[in-house]
């Protein structure tokens, strides 16, 4: 028997330690520092983005590291939610267990709990002798503590003395508990908010994140489906204009999820505006909400934080890119100069295979607008304008059967330097590094083309059996193809062309494929980047912002404030001692006592007026 009230007291201590533990202040604030330390990690770090995409900002070796801590999607980390449950689980414990006494501490009167406030024990008190009676000198207390905005209550303490215990701010406990409860309600939304169904089905396996991104919707597995009813999610997609769309992609790891939605969304129009630094301005989607049966939901204008809501249902403007622009295109060829270009095209994502060559080309990305500085580009800029918009580029991938190849970036329209108009091709043969410009004079009628005759003429001069020294058929070259193809250049603008001629040769030496491809027009199609949102906690979050509000503003606005006088009786009068405290502003409170005990010595005709502290 006693063996086992031994274990029991044991078991009940180590309760009790738990609980002490769980609710400890020390506890809470050190999940909070952790929670705020990963909240700006989540804010400062761009979250759910490809991982290819953090290799090549931190390198394989922190990328690993960041990876396997979880960076990447830190609010649905395991680490993550464990540091919420415990902060809920440690709020709730506080909060259960100094409720009860707080609300019967407001419910009460003062005098019930008297003895816990002795005037001698307070930080601020004072003892006054008075000549008056103890039955005059308490009611003058009583009414010096109304005139203050106290509620007194008269205490008899059984020992031939009173005590008037008041107080203001009996309320102030409210923002304790309201505070506390709006923490709980946060963290309870972000943990429904993070979808932990989800993320106990991938745990069991019953659904597999989708790694290929290159098939096609049809093809992706269906363990890569979220279910329809699934209570919250967060996805992106990306819509190209005139096309929709009935599903959203959450990215997971290297991977991805399907998400189905309620509705079908369908890109109308899709407007960017710039600044004059090229910067985006604005990007606007006009959106249209079809149901399954092809009526209109709603259609709305959706722009960077003026989302489209339709049943709980968030639709964000996040980015956009292009949206599969045609492109035509015109090749030439380094190898055969002289022979007629080939005209080709094929929308961006696309790839083409190059007749007569054995390279591919895959068709990257195309920009409408590309402003730089006018330095960039040795140009003197204008007084009002320091940048000068090259427009439209393209960019594409050529890549031979070995593998081997090189990423080009195309502009459309020449750039003038000094006078002389260039056609001008970024190169750059490995991912990641800065593109080497090429730049190849454009003729009268604003292309390649007299460039390329020169270039045919060359070669079949170096290959004729001549003895002509070099620079002299170089030179003699020239003036025949200017002669032929331009009779009205200028001679000031043949040797300017001549000039610039001879240094793109010499550029090309090291051009890593045997062609030149130009861009000589294009149909333009946006793509938008949308982010599609279900967090039915959202508005209890909100709610809890409230909450939080209100019991902050109760704390820091309405502090509670006791004053307690005892009152002994004297054979020629009466002790009154004076005590009072606050739980905010010390230093304003210490400036109301002395006015409460100032006001009191008036009314109480102090024998001595000499300020005493009583050490308790």
């Amino acid at each position: 028997m006693t063996k086992q009230s031994s274990v029991g007291a044991v078991s009940h201590s180590r309760a009790r330690l738990a609980v002490n533990f769980l609710g400890s202040m020390r506890l809470a604030v050190s999940l909070l520092v952790l929670l705020a330390i990963a909240s700006v990690i989540g804010t400062v770090l761009n979250q759910q983005q490809p991982y290819q995409d953090y290799a090549l900002k931190f390198g394989p070796f922190w990328f690993d590291v960041f990876r396997d801590i979880g960076l990447y999607n830190v609010y649905r980390t395991n680490w993550y939610l464990a540091i919420v449950g415990f902060l809920v689980l440690s709020t709730t414990t506080c909060l259960i267990r100094n409720t009860p006494r707080m609300l019967r501490e407001m419910r009460e009167p003062d005098a019930i709990v008297a003895s816990a406030y002795d005037p001698r024990g307070m930080a601020n008190n004072i003892k006054i002798i008075s000549p008056l009676s103890m039955d005059s000198a308490t009611h003058m207390v009583a009414a010096v503590m109304r005139g203050r905005g106290y509620r007194p209550k008269l205490h008899d303490r059984g020992d031939a003395s009173m005590a008037v215990i008041a107080r203001k701010g009996r309320y102030n406990r409210l923002g304790y508990i309201l505070t506390h409860a709006a923490i709980i309600v946060f963290c309870a939304a972000a943990l429904y908010n993070a979808d932990i169904p989800v993320k106990l089905a991938m745990l069991v396996g019953s659904i597999r994140p989708e790694n290929n991104f290159h098939i096609p919707l049809s093809e992706v597995s269906k363990d890569a489906w979220l279910p329809y009813n699934n209570p919250a999610y967060r996805g992106t997609v990306t819509v190209p204009e005139g096309q929709s769309t009935q599903v959203t992609y959450e990215l997971v790891g290297n991977g991805y999820l399907v998400q189905p939605l309620p509705f079908r969304i369908m890109l109308r129009r899709f407007h960017v505006s710039y600044y004059s630094t090229g910067m985006p301005k604005d990007f606007i989607s006009n959106i249209v909400l079809y149901n399954n049966e092809g009526k209109v939901l709603k259609e709305a204008n959706v722009r960077v934080n003026h989302p489209l809501t339709y049943k709980g249902v968030q639709i964000f403007q996040a980015s956009f890119v292009d949206g599969g622009s045609l492109l035509k295109m015109k090749r030439y060829m380094l190898n055969n100069p002289g022979a007629d270009a080939v005209y080709q095209q094929a929308r961006v994502g696309q790839s083409i295979y190059l007749s007569g060559t054995t390279y591919k080309l895959k068709l990257k990305g195309f920009s409408l607008d590309n402003v730089v500085p006018a330095s960039a580009i040795e140009s003197r800029p204008s007084a009002t304008d320091q940048h000068i918009n090259l427009g439209p580029s393209f960019t594409y991938i050529a890549q031979n059967k070995s593998g081997s190849g090189a990423e080009f970036k195309t502009y459309m329209q020449p750039i003038t330097r000094d006078g002389q108009s260039y056609f001008v091709q970024g190169v750059r043969t490995a991912f990641g590094i800065p593109y080497e410009y090429l730049f190849i004079p454009t003729g009268p009628n604003g292309n390649i083309g007299l460039f390329m005759k020169y270039l045919s003429a060359l070669q079949q001069q170096a290959t004729a059996d001549s003895s002509e020294n070099t620079k002299s058929y170089v030179l003699n070259t020239f003036k025949k193809v200017v002669a032929k193809y331009a009779p009205s250049m200028t001679v000031d603008a043949e040797a300017a062309y001549f000039q610039s001629a001879i240094s793109a040769i010499l550029q090309l030496k090291a051009y890593p494929v045997p062609f030149i491809v130009t861009l000589t027009g294009f149909d333009h199609r946006w793509a938008a980047g949308l982010e599609v949102t279900k967090w039915p906690a959202t508005v209890v979050i909100y709610w809890g912002c409230a909450v939080l509000v209100l019991g902050i503003f109760i704390l820091f606005y309405l502090p509670q404030r006791r004053l307690s006088v005892v009152l002994h009786a004297l054979t020629d009068g009466t002790e009154v001692i004076v005590g009072g405290t606050s739980s905010r502003n010390p230093y304003e409170f210490t400036k109301e006592f002395e006015e409460v005990v100032t006001r009191l010595r008036s009314v109480l005709g102090n024998q001595d007026d000499k300020k005493e502290n009583v050490d308790g």
